[in-house]
């Protein structure tokens, strides 16, 4: 059970340490108001005594506060960056909570002059946060007032890094040691040492994009493959500078911030059993875990969650408790935030980008009668009524003129769109970790959609391809540009080229199952691909997997059939024209890709571009049909 430091509780009996803690905000920046605003309700609770020099005050982000930081198409500042609006929310960040700080210590000691510790910022680098390449890391790791922990970068071979650290030695550090004066003995400091790591398979995550940077241990691995062995590189590193610490101050704590997820950050404790705390991210869970009872504390993501932590150290020297206390933002209504400081660049920055401007309705446009044939037919009676033909021999001699069938046809399928809105009605197509491995009403809608934009280019494709994790919105109605720009936020600009290419019934069976395979191992690390007029049955592959049943992987994948428009058995021996991302193809850690990457050429548009295309080609009337309700995955 996670404890909480009270207010009432101010006596120390050595030196605390105060931190607010943040993991993969995916840049997400108007969530940011609901951060700031917990972090200011709550801080007599967070900030214990924030006006004494025995207190070490630290804000930390343990990874992707970035995302996708090359990609534009903002309407307010067109020539600004995913990344500059996003270091420029960081920035603010900062200043607000320094703030915080400032006006709790203000309070207790009814002074206008803020005489505690300053707030220090901590940083690790997260896999999206190297999206735009190590120069862009760089540039925001020299200039930000933070220090960026690279404990497990190898400077042997990151010409680049050791350049910057040339003059920027106080941000750009292997690992943080503090010290804090005893609240009691002013000769005496408690330490603490804080090392970072990030998730080392780069050239899985951003292959070719890190030129003058090198990880230990890179590679092109996912995360649920890699094993100890593969880490060796990483835990030396950090294992290094931890008994370099422990050996000048073995009563000192040592804090974890891992952007590697629980699984890798516990095969770091079992080779550095001297780490006292892990703050862990990329993995995107909330809860914690323990490993030979050092807790390993999950900080979730696209800041729905933030974590206030408290060290405190006894009068000996010795770490006597970390306390964390968590903080669901959802759950915190931003108001008053009009005149914030967060709140006026949020205007300033995003003031066109916030307009409303999708219109999104039920089963109107793009519906095909045939599909439903069955069920619209079911209103052609109470049409009929409504139309004052109660005899049945009239009515049948009526509709065989076919001026008159065709205004009755019309007029029960309005009748039956009606009452399925009014039975069935779906107005959101939302986002959730669960599209990483099961059916979505979004993930069939946008797939449809890029297809409709991408047989504006080609009118042979027969299915477009998204691989899960590059998802990271929904839309509703009302929805504005920002929403828009989140949606395929989840893969750099410089990897996120679409590619066309043709593959055999067989093949296409071959590329699913394998995704589906690797899904059933992990099903939120594994992202599942997500198809346009292709049903999955993930279930029944699963149960092939198992010995469950003795069906063939080809029984549990069905194609669109042209002529009814339902899902029928894939032809192994048919060729299907798909598109899917170059990020995909390129991966040489799974099977399918190489075997099939050279027939493949580039469509130089990505799903962004074209999902946008074809938003204004509707004037952003956005409608749910049929095929967007599919169970597409089973």
């Amino acid at each position: 059970m996670i404890s909480r430091i009270q207010s009432s509780d101010r006596t120390f009996k050595g030196a605390n340490v105060t931190g607010i803690v943040l993991s993969d905000g995916h840049g997400n920046l108007t969530k940011v108001r609901q951060v700031l605003k917990t972090v200011e309700n709550n801080a007599k609770d967070i900030f214990v005594k924030p006006e004494s020099k025995s207190t070490f005050n630290f804000f930390a982000v343990v990874g992707d506060w970035f995302i996708n930081p090359s990609k534009r198409g903002f309407k307010t500042n067109p020539n600004k960056s995913n990344g500059e609006l996003q270091n420029e929310a960081l920035l603010n960040t900062i200043d607000c909570i320094r703030d915080v700080l400032h006006k709790t210590a203000n309070k207790i000691t009814g002074e206008s002059e803020f005489k505690g510790n300053e707030l220090e910022v901590l940083y690790v680098l997260g896999n999206h946060c190297l999206d735009g390449g190590d120069k862009f890391a760089l540039d925001f790791m020299k200039k930000n007032p933070m220090k960026t922990l690279i404990t497990n970068v190898d400077l042997a071979k990151s010409p680049a890094v050791v350049e910057a650290m040339k003059d920027n030695s106080d941000k750009i550090v292997k690992s943080a040691e503090f010290s804090i004066v005893d609240d009691k003995e002013p000769n005496l400091f408690h330490k603490i040492l804080f090392v970072g790591a990030t998730i080392p398979s780069m050239e899985f995550y951003n292959p070719g994009l890190l030129n003058g940077m090198e990880f230990y241990d890179n590679c092109n691995k996912k995360d649920a493959n890699l094993k100890e062995e593969d880490m060796q590189g990483t835990i030396k590193a950090i294992k290094d500078e931890v008994e370099a610490f422990k050996e000048k101050n073995p009563k000192g704590a040592v804090i974890l911030m891992s952007h590697m997820g629980a699984r890798l950050s516990e095969m770091v404790l079992k080779n550095v059993p001297q780490i006292d705390h892990v703050l862990n991210g990329h993995d995107h869970k909330t809860t914690q875990s323990a490993y030979n009872h050092i807790t390993i504390d999950s900080l979730y993501q696209d800041n729905d969650l933030v974590k206030s932590m408290n060290i405190e150290f006894d009068d000996d020297g010795n770490l006597k408790k970390v306390t964390t206390t968590p903080y669901f933002t959802a759950l915190t209504v931003p108001d008053g935030l009009e005149n914030h400081p967060y709140q006026k660049f949020l205007n300033t920055a995003f003031e066109k980008d916030t307009i409303p401007m999708i219109k999104l309705k039920e089963l109107r446009r793009d519906f095909d009668p045939s599909v439903r044939k069955a069920e619209i037919s079911d209103y052609i009676d109470p049409v009929l009524d409504d139309l004052g033909f109660k005899d049945p021999k009239e009515r049948v001699l009526r509709m065989k003129n076919k001026n008159f069938n065709d205004i009755v046809w019309k007029l029960a399928r309005e009748m039956f769109e009606k009452q399925e809105s009014v039975n069935k009605g779906l107005s959101e197509l939302s986002y959730g970790n669960e599209i990483r491995y099961q059916n979505s009403y979004l993930a069939n809608y946008l797939t449809s959609a890029v297809k409709r934009a991408v047989r504006n280019i080609d009118k042979d494709v027969f299915t477009v391809a998204i691989q899960s994790s590059i998802i990271r919105g929904g839309l509703n109605d009302g929805s504005d540009n920002l929403a828009v720009q989140k949606i395929f936020d989840g893969v750099s600009e410089d990897l996120s080229n679409l590619r066309i290419g043709n593959v055999r019934g067989e093949e296409l069976v071959g590329l699913i199952t394998e995704n589906i395979l690797s899904n059933l191992k992990n099903k939120t690390r594994n992202t599942i691909i997500h198809w346009s007029d292709v049903q999955v049955n993930r279930t029944l592959i699963s149960q092939i997997k198992e010995g469950k049943s003795d069906k063939k992987y080809a029984d549990a994948i069905k194609v669109r059939d042209n002529s009814t428009k339902e899902f029928v058995p894939i032809d192994l021996n048919k060729e299907y024209r798909m598109v899917i991302g170059e990020k995909f193809l390129v991966k040489d850690d799974i099977e399918w890709p190489a075997k099939i990457r050279d027939r493949f050429s580039s469509l130089y548009k990505t799903y962004d571009e074209l999902f946008k295309e074809y938003i204004e080609s509707v004037d952003y009337n956005l409608y749910i049909t049929p095929k967007t309700k599919e169970q597409r995955i089973l």
